[in-house]
């Protein structure tokens, strides 16, 4: 599975160029940031053979607005979008019998309020703790904070190989992975530094996107990569986080014993059932109504049948065709002849 995450600028104008390179690259979810979109639905779009599902949350100012473009392919395997406000939203999504939460985040940039800044962590926090043990967790997004080269005091979150220097936003990021048992996949792939870069301008370059899974799936990422030169955003870059998703383990299914009534066949057991039966006569005299009656019946029946024939104790190595005779030998076989006749 190919997830990927992209600070677009707007979707205004841009959204047939974006869905060619989602197409192109093969990406099967991404999350997109600052899609300057009102309100909150989903929507269609693309070519044939390379249909995308545009899922997005907005605001009335059209400053900020995150959502996510799913493939065609996955879109069924959606269960639910959850739409916690302009910055962040979530995608439950089926994978290999697995549920994966895809959150799509759009942190507040170096200079808003401190107050803006806390209650994005805080919401963040809430929603992801909210997750049940067991689900898998991807999030992806401008993060508008460095985590910087090293991992200095994060040594399980971030894996040594970053770019540029740490500040206050990307520490918090770090504590956010600390504490949740993330890790930021970015960090654990040697690359050069012109593809560690996801932000880059005539006067800075800077990495402030990124992809977090928790910790106890870290394997299932094989590589985490920027894509520079996509002409229709220029600054910000795409990153794309290859996954190797296993299918989860399959529930055995209880076994429930089944009646033999194959066993009536043989004439013995069909005399005993028929005797049993007749000894069982009038069992539904009491009964008022025809539904009495025939719940009446059927319980003798089964009793009857259990205790005659007897039910299986564990699941059929094989299965037994039993209402397979010599009648049933003698038509297939009168059928093969008039085939190859």
């Amino acid at each position: 599975m190919r997830m990927a995450t992209w600070n677009i600028g707007t979707m205004s104008r841009r959204s047939g160029e974006v869905v060619e390179v989602m197409s192109r690259r093969g990406v099967d979810v991404c999350c997109v940031q600052e899609t300057r979109w009102k309100g909150g639905s989903a929507r269609w779009m693309g070519m044939h053979g390379s249909m995308y599902k545009f899922f997005w949350q907005g605001c009335e100012d059209e400053n900020t607005g995150v959502g996510m473009l799913v493939a065609e392919k996955w879109v069924d395997q959606v269960v639910s979008v959850t739409r916690v406000n302009e910055r962040v939203m979530v995608m439950k999504l089926v994978v290999c019998r697995r549920l994966f939460n895809i959150i799509s985040v759009y942190a507040p940039q170096v200079g808003r309020s401190t107050e803006d800044k806390e209650e994005f962590w805080d919401k963040l926090y809430e929603l992801v703790n909210g997750i049940p043990t067991g689900e898998a967790v991807v999030l992806g997004g401008d993060m508008n904070g460095h985590v910087g080269q090293h991992a200095t005091g994060y040594e399980g979150v971030h894996g040594g190989m970053g770019f540029g220097t740490r500040n206050a936003e990307g520490e918090t990021i770090l504590e956010f992975g600390d504490a949740m048992g993330m890790v930021v996949c970015n960090m654990f792939f040697r690359k050069a530094d012109n593809h560690l870069v996801t932000f880059k301008s005539e006067r800075s370059r800077s990495q402030i996107d990124y992809v977090m899974v928790s910790s106890v799936d870290r394997d299932m990422v094989k590589n985490v990569k920027v894509v520079a030169g996509e002409e229709c955003v220029s600054q910000q870059r795409l990153v794309i986080a290859d996954l190797l998703v296993r299918g989860g383990r399959k529930v055995r299914k209880k076994f429930v014993p089944k009646l033999k009534v194959w066993e009536l066949k043989k004439g013995t057991v069909k005399e005993k059932f028929s005797e049993c039966i007749r000894n069982r006569a009038g069992v539904t005299d009491g009964a008022e109504g025809a539904n009495e009656r025939w719940e009446a019946m059927k319980k003798e029946w089964l009793e009857v049948t259990e205790q005659v024939c007897g039910g299986t104790k564990g699941p059929a190595r094989h299965k037994e065709r039993w209402w397979w005779n010599d009648e049933a030998a003698r038509v297939v076989e009168e059928k093969q002849a008039c085939f190859k006749a």
